[in-house]
């Protein structure tokens, strides 16, 4: 092959156009040896050189070139890619840190560098030289990009959001951009600014799969139950065997609890993909919520992935991990019980502290610290705060219990109480109380845990409870220790709900009050478990998709006895809802005062 060009560098450059590295050898050594001092040239030498995978020699005549040309981004850069070819990684970062340095304006150079850092797993280094680059230059797409897909991946939602409102600033029709802060949005809790981000998406790509996917998730968890199965249905279309529009068809139908159809769907998605996390955990809540309890606690049990294991507790040594009784009898064993999940989870199966107790086991308790003093009140359980180590002989989740057990409604172990009050207190808060004996005494809970899933389904506003508030003969009192709705807000006067949660130090005190009242009306909240288990009358208003413990089509409990729900249809107002509860309240009010028992301690 020959090439009539006009100079060495021309036919060099030609000749590595086409791939013909051997002939644009021979041209740059015959040109080097006209030319020793052209930095250039030894420039081309060693990008030759490099591509014919002779990196040390490449790395000297790049060396040549620096030498030469002292300010020569382009050859700083070689030099990077030569030390990686040679796996010296901080020299090539060094040599991309100093082409920054020398051409700051640069935004490629930044994201090379960062592409570096992240391939040699230095992540500390990795967001440092992204917003360095951001810095210089702030209106860069490419560098706020890559800085905000870095922060999403670490799931630092708060900064993404600001990272993607900057870029929508950019560009509001960047699909992607949207689908993006519409998920940062959605994960610090801005549910209806993320459905907005959504479905700009959609308007700019109407059959963008992950947006109608993630749209979805929203809108159930607004309430919009119609509108998350429309959705879901339409990433379906979209993509018929993709394992998470398949999933999220599920979720949509559960929560419609269109059981069969929804079981159908989420077992679809684990033939897709077996290793999915998320939709073995619905569908093992599909189970336990349609009362199949022996497959529910089995499918459950898939629910580890190895991320999960590795997040279990400093303490937990996978050898100790205990098979449950029938392989491994307790009497005589120190067996260390772990929460794994909310409060309510805790208070709620905690009973089967007893059930080991029964076994013959020393039972410790590595539980969340408010609730050690109270976990404490079951004879001859520990509490321990999560930091402490013990010596035992077994570990357990606290959810894999059931599953041991064999649970189902026939041997639910439902005695009540199995948490006391320290007597002490129930005493003082019968004093604090006393002043409304002539009343019955009702405590609220209008809003749970603001980073559930459920939240927004599960709470309501505190002026749906005026009725009862504000009912002759009834005292209230508030139970609500998260932010809720103020009492400011509402139309009624504020010295008709009493509040003495400031005065709580730990979930003792909740209890020693609870202890005092005659009945507890709640949403589906930690409340409403700690009621239960002191054995007290509790009603529960709950939304049209229950947790699965709650069962359907049922107004008692298999959990807790003295336990009433109030159910809510898809289509029902909440207002209609506890007008329910309250012509119950007017109906039983004589009864509950009349068969006021002392405090339970």
């Amino acid at each position: 092959m020959s090439f009539v060009v006009a100079s060495p560098e021309a036919q060099i450059d030609q000749a590595l156009s086409v791939g013909a590295l051997q002939e644009a050898l021979q041209i740059a050594l015959g040109a080097e040896q006209q030319q020793p001092a052209n930095a250039a040239l030894q420039h081309r030498l060693g990008v030759i050189l490099l591509r014919l995978n002779r990196a040390h020699e490449a790395f000297a005549k790049f060396s040549n070139a620096i030498r030469l040309n002292p300010l020569s981004v382009d050859t700083r850069v070689a030099l990077a890619q030569a030390y990686l070819a040679l796996n010296d990684g901080w020299s090539a970062t060094a040599w991309l840190s100093d082409a920054c340095r020398v051409a700051p304006q640069n935004t490629h150079l930044w994201l090379q560098l960062a592409q570096v850092l992240t391939a040699q797993k230095r992540d500390a280094e990795v967001e440092p030289t992204l917003r360095s680059g951001v810095a210089v230059n702030p209106q860069s797409k490419p560098l706020l990009e890559a800085l905000a897909e870095l922060i999403l991946n670490r799931k630092r939602y708060s900064d993404g959001v600001k990272l993607y409102a900057d870029l929508h600033a950019m560009d509001d029709k960047d699909s992607k951009t949207l689908l993006h802060y519409g998920f940062c949005l959605e994960h610090v809790h801005r549910l209806e600014e993320s459905v907005a981000r959504y479905r700009e998406a959609l308007a700019v790509r109407p059959d963008f799969l992950e947006a109608h996917v993630d749209l979805a998730g929203v809108l159930w968890r607004l309430g919009d139950y119609d509108g998350s199965l429309a959705h879901a249905q339409r990433a379906v279309e979209i993509s018929p065997d993709h394992p998470f529009a398949v999933r999220i068809l599920g979720t949509a139908l559960l929560h419609l609890n269109r059981l069969d159809e929804a079981e159908a769907q989420l077992r679809r998605a684990l033939a897709i993909k077996p290793d999915f996390p998320i939709a073995i955990v619905d569908l093992a809540l599909l189970l336990l919520l349609a009362g199949r309890f022996d497959e529910g606690w089995q499918v459950y049990e898939r629910r580890w992935t190895d991320t999960d294991r590795m997040n279990r507790p400093a303490f937990f040594r996978p050898e100790l991990e205990w098979q449950g009784p029938q392989k491994q009898p307790v009497a005589g064993k120190r067996i260390v019980i772990y929460a794994e999940q909310g409060l309510g989870d805790v208070i709620n199966f905690i009973r089967y502290a007893k059930v080991l107790q029964a076994d013959g086991a020393t039972v410790y308790c590595v539980i969340q610290p408010e609730l050690v003093p109270l976990v404490e009140s079951m004879e001859g359980v520990i509490g321990l705060k999560p930091n402490l180590n013990i010596q035992a002989d077994y570990h357990v989740a606290l959810l894999e219990l059931p599953l041991h057990y064999r649970t189902n409604e026939s041997n639910l172990p439902n005695e009540v109480p199995y948490l006391h009050a320290p007597v002490d207190k129930v005493a003082q808060w019968r004093d604090k109380l006393k002043k409304w004996d002539g009343k019955l005494k009702v405590g609220i809970t209008w809003a749970g845990h603001y980073v559930h899933a459920n939240h927004h389904n599960r709470c309501m506003p505190l002026s749906e409870f005026k009725p009862i508030i504000e009912m002759a003969g009834v005292q209230c009192f508030s139970l609500q220790r998260s932010d809720g709705e103020r009492y400011t807000d509402l139309a009624f006067d504020e010295s008709d709900l009493v509040d003495f949660t400031a005065d709580w130090t730990d979930f003792t005190d909740s209890a020693a009050m609870i202890a005092n009242l005659d009945l507890v009306i709640s949403i589906d909240s930690a409340v409403v478990h700690l009621a239960g288990a002191l054995g007290k009358p509790v009603w529960m208003v709950l939304p049209p998709n229950p947790d699965w413990r709650w069962l359907l089509e049922r107004d008692n409990s298999p959990w807790y006895p003295t336990m009433r729900l109030f159910r809510r249809e898809h289509k029902e107002a909440r207002s209609a809802q506890m007008a329910r509860v309250v012509k119950e309240l007017k109906a039983v009010k004589k009864n509950l005062l009349a068969a006021r028992q002392p405090a339970l301690v």
